[in-house]
């Protein structure tokens, strides 16, 4: 397999930690099978220290299925961006996140957490900075587990829990996922004032694992934080990214030259190497948190970070469908080279091949044919959705590695 695609997705790994937990029927987990949500807004979810020395009350917005019946659901909580010094729970970058993903059946949070670095940008307050958003997505998942105990108003399933954010977000998702050692807190962090691992923001006597970490366009302070037996988790960079490293670099706050930090490169790179299951999907060319204005690339997201959550819950998206699945379908080889080969027991209308910025790089409109071969000669080596269509209606989605 070529190197960077050995690197970049762990195909097949996903399969090894999923078990079978949720009703996937009807199209629920993959489809917008809720047309509407409903919306509870600020949320008190804990309180801590901010920045300027005052006690803060740390709020949160949830969104949930409107006529959803299932008491036990998963729960996604988001966080937005904004380098830690801006951003709120109602930015565009994850409001469109949130509004997706309840459509699917989730229910999903978006959090505020506290930012500011107390003046000029530095090493040790851009650290702390990140901590403090750090322990805040720690109190925010422990909040959910302790209502969960509470009669469980949110109808959620406390066993899984996945966490994510954007630029500044997705480091805080990283962090509270792979610092759970006092071994691994920063130098720059007092651990009694910080409250240790945990953090004190709030909920204590609770659980802050997460089952998985949706990571766009993020860092982690060190990858040697992420060992052997932690949580999966799915990377999207742009390789052009000006603000975030892509890989192993510096990062620079306001014009401050802060960090080294590992971008999501160096992420996948650490999990590939000791075999954690993950997806990373790299965006050539595009900068920071292209999906924020360009549909392109929001269709990406969703065409990934569905399946990879899907996975994780269980579901087999050849029977999540709301029509009948009939067709039996088969794609080889995978990864492929020159050509790519598909079978099926029914006849195609369409035929689509979708790169991982959501443009279409190859359609065949009605070939109506049982099987076939598309010609991958002068594509570029990378990740691929490979759509059909069958003439009943079927839609049929497969994940190619062209090499």
């Amino acid at each position: 397999m070529n190197k960077l695609y050995a690197l970049i997705f762990g195909l097949g790994l996903i399969s090894q930690v999923s078990e079978a937990q949720f009703d996937c029927s009807g199209g629920r987990y993959y489809q917008d099978v809720f047309p509407t949500f409903t919306l509870t807004s600020d949320v008190t979810y804990g309180e801590a220290i901010n920045v300027n020395g005052n006690l803060q009350s740390l709020e949160l917005d949830i969104y949930q299925p409107e006529g959803d019946t299932l008491s036990q659901r998963p729960l996604l909580i988001l966080a937005h961006g904004g380098s830690f010094v801006f951003g709120s729970k109602t930015g565009l970058d994850v409001v469109s996140l949130c509004s997706k993903f309840v459509k699917l059946g989730y229910v999903v949070v978006s959090i505020e957490y506290r930012l500011g670095f107390g003046g000029l940008p530095s090493v040790s307050s851009a650290t702390q900075a990140v901590y403090r958003g750090t322990s805040d997505m720690k109190a925010a998942i422990r909040f959910f587990r302790k209502s969960a105990g509470e009669g469980n108003p949110y109808k959620i399933n406390p066993d899984y829990i996945f966490t994510g954010g954007v630029s500044a977000g997705a480091f805080t998702a990283l962090h509270a996922a792979y610092i759970d050692e006092e071994s691994e807190i920063p130098a720059e962090i007092d651990p009694v004032a910080f409250g240790g691992v945990e953090g004190n923001s709030g909920n204590p006597g609770f659980s802050s694992n997460t089952r998985a970490v949706v990571n766009l366009c993020g860092a982690i302070g060190d990858t040697s934080w992420i060992n052997v037996g932690d949580v999966p988790n799915i990377s999207m960079h742009g390789t052009n990214d000006p603000t975030v490293p892509y890989a192993t670099d510096l990062i620079t706050v306001l014009g401050f030259d802060l960090l080294t930090v590992d971008g999501s490169a160096s992420i996948a790179q650490r999990m590939n190497n000791l075999g954690i299951p993950h997806e990373f999907i790299s965006w050539q060319g595009a900068d920071h948190v292209p999906f924020v204005s360009d549909a392109n690339y929001q269709d990406s997201v969703y065409q990934f970070v569905v399946p990879f959550l899907g996975d994780l819950l269980g579901c087999d998206p050849t029977s999540t469908s709301a029509v009948e699945q009939t067709a039996k379908f088969e794609l080889f080889p995978n990864p492929a080279k020159d050509v790519l080969y598909f079978q099926c027991n029914e006849l195609l209308s369409e035929i689509l091949l979708i790169d991982i910025a959501g443009r279409t790089m190859k359609q065949e409109k009605s070939p109506t044919a049982k099987s076939g071969s598309v010609d991958l000669s002068d594509m570029p080596a990378g990740i691929y959705l490979f759509q059909t269509i069958t003439l009943s209606g079927e839609r049929i989605v497969r994940k190619v590695i062209v090499e």
